[in-house]
């Protein structure tokens, strides 16, 4: 019998991707939270904040051929409640009182085909921060693929010239996925908003060295518990502007649920969540979604080859834990 030489197992370090995908939905979640907070007032507004980027990016005016002056100032579009409310799993009755919070506070205007952000917006200094930070957010995900070799799209040629405004749709559309796993690994926006901040903030160093990144990039090679840094309830209100009690509180649920664990003076996620099948398919997951999306960058004359042209204001600040 001819046995063939050993076949090498196929890299495709969606441990990795995983790590660096959370990373960019949690900065663009925070940022978003944090400006609607300063523009609405409020003291606890995140359900709020996620609501406005869904709203936004069905605001396709204010979207269009961003960051060039807006090509209409006429507030067309929109997205109804009940279209909201089916998108995002969330109770109608939910839905529409964060919607009129939102009315009220100036945020979104009502339309015949639903609600928009108004075009006015897009010269408010706050807002117009928020969709540069969520550009360059989508452009770090690509410079951090593009310095640890994951797998990307060839970079358009030269008859495509790089539309923004398509990366900023599909940096929206990333930040609005992570929703898509309420239901199958946690319970509710808020769980995944805590086990989202624990796993960013326990490996962050090491997905941040591009060596140990590396060495802990396949669905196998979990990084080890004692080079996890745990994470305090405090330290995860103050990034996420959530209040103490309530992240404790959720945090309490979730080690309870047995996907947290309790280590020194903060928290890790557990070995069972990590390694178990659940963190496989979300691997696998988010190597497909990352995948699709770059895809759609490519006709936008994305610079694969050298992300960081891409950039707009540069690296956006990643939050902060400390």
């Amino acid at each position: 019998m001819n046995v063939g030489p050993p076949v090498t197992p196929e890299r495709t370090q969606s441990r990795l991707a995983s790590r660096l995908l959370v990373e960019t939905q949690l900065t663009s979640l925070v940022k978003a939270i944090a400006i609607v907070r300063k523009l609405a007032g409020g003291s606890f507004v995140f359900d709020r904040g996620i609501f406005f980027l869904a709203i936004l990016r069905a605001s396709g005016e204010v979207l269009a051929d961003w960051p060039n002056a807006p090509r209409s100032q006429t507030d067309n579009g929109g997205i109804s409640i009940n279209a909201l409310s089916q998108s995002l799993h969330r109770p109608f009755e939910t839905v529409r009182r964060h919607v009129n919070a939102l009315i009220a506070a100036g945020l979104c205007v009502r339309t015949n085909s639903g609600v928009v952000i108004p075009i006015s917006l897009r010269d408010d200094p706050d807002v117009a921060a928020l969709l540069v930070h969520l550009h360059d957010s989508l452009v770090w995900l690509a410079d951090e693929f593009h310095a640890v070799d994951l797998p990307l799209p060839r970079a358009a040629t030269a008859e495509h010239p790089y539309r923004a405004d398509i990366t900023l749709a599909a940096s929206i559309d990333l930040a609005l996925g992570a929703f898509d796993n309420v239901g199958m690994f946690v319970a509710d926006w808020l769980e995944l908003a805590i086990v989202g901040a624990v796993l960013v903030a326990s490996v962050r160093r090491i997905t941040l060295d591009s060596e140990l990144a590396r060495q802990y990039s396949e669905t196998e090679t979990v990084v080890p518990i004692e080079l996890r840094d745990p994470v305090s309830a405090a330290a995860i209100a103050r990034a996420m502007t959530i209040p103490y009690s309530t992240v404790r509180r959720q945090i309490l649920a979730t080690t309870a649920a047995g996907k947290l664990i309790e280590r020194g003076r903060g928290v890790l996620l557990s070995d069972d969540l990590l390694a178990g099948p659940g963190a496989a398919i979300m691997g696998a997951t988010a190597t497909m979604r990352t995948a699709a999306l770059f895809g759609r960058l490519v006709p936008g004359g994305f610079p694969f080859n050298d992300p960081k042209q891409a950039y707009v204001a540069g690296r956006p600040p990643l939050v902060d834990f400390s």
